[in-house]
């Protein structure tokens, strides 16, 4: 499978990354707006929340690869602060903020660049060995490879297999397919388990150098 470069990806994608060691990106897709390119979803105390990414003025139709950042309304300041609020009670956050609170301290030119090291350190924290291996792919040639998800609609999920519930910070109703990032922050060690059956690639525990 041939993924996009999403921003903190929902965890969705990380229970369709490949049990190789390889994790294929397309670095030739097209900019989508709304999507996972710029957006990752957290439970906050009244409602899920997005992080959002913004983004200059681009073309249309232009490539993912050639995005650039927007710096200008210190929206990196702002989600770090929201992070903090709504997690810093949660189980792992001291253990896992740190390495996250990188991500948003350094500034990025290109949105690929921003989410590809969102994407390094969430495997990291997972205790996951993959290499990331950036491409560009042809859309006529690899089409029946590329596997997208919809940030429109979180329910969905590209195998429709049902969501392991796990408990979250917030509410009484389970809200699936919101970033890694609250997995992670609730789960910690245990977050392969809402990932992956026994004996998958995910069964495995955190460690960090």
């Amino acid at each position: 499978m041939i993924f996009s470069p999403d921003f903190f990806p929902c965890i969705d994608y990380f229970r369709h990354l490949p049990a190789g060691e390889e994790v294929e990106i397309n670095a030739a897709g097209q900019y989508r707006k709304q999507s996972y390119h710029t957006r990752a979803y957290v439970l906050g105390p009244h409602q899920v929340e997005i992080l959002q990414v913004p983004v200059k003025k681009f073309s249309n139709h232009e490539l993912i690869r050639n995005i650039e950042v927007d710096y200008s309304t210190a929206w990196n300041v702002k989600a770090w602060r929201t992070l903090e609020n709504i997690y810093r009670n949660s189980p792992y956050f001291e253990y896992f903020e740190d390495y996250i609170s990188k991500v948003f301290a350094k500034k990025y030119e290109r949105l690929i660049d921003l989410n590809l090291d969102s994407l390094t350190i969430c495997l990291k924290l997972m205790g996951l060995n993959k290499t990331i291996c950036l491409r560009d792919f042809s859309y006529y040639e690899y089409k029946n490879q590329f596997i997208s998800f919809n940030a429109k609609n979180r329910g969905e999920n590209a195998a429709n297999l049902p969501f392991r519930a796990y408990t979250q910070n917030f509410g009484s109703k389970f809200e699936p397919n919101l970033s890694i990032l609250d997995l992670l922050f609730m789960k910690g060690a245990r977050s392969g388990e809402i990932l992956e059956p026994e004996g998958s690639a995910f069964e495995k525990k955190i460690v960090i150098d």
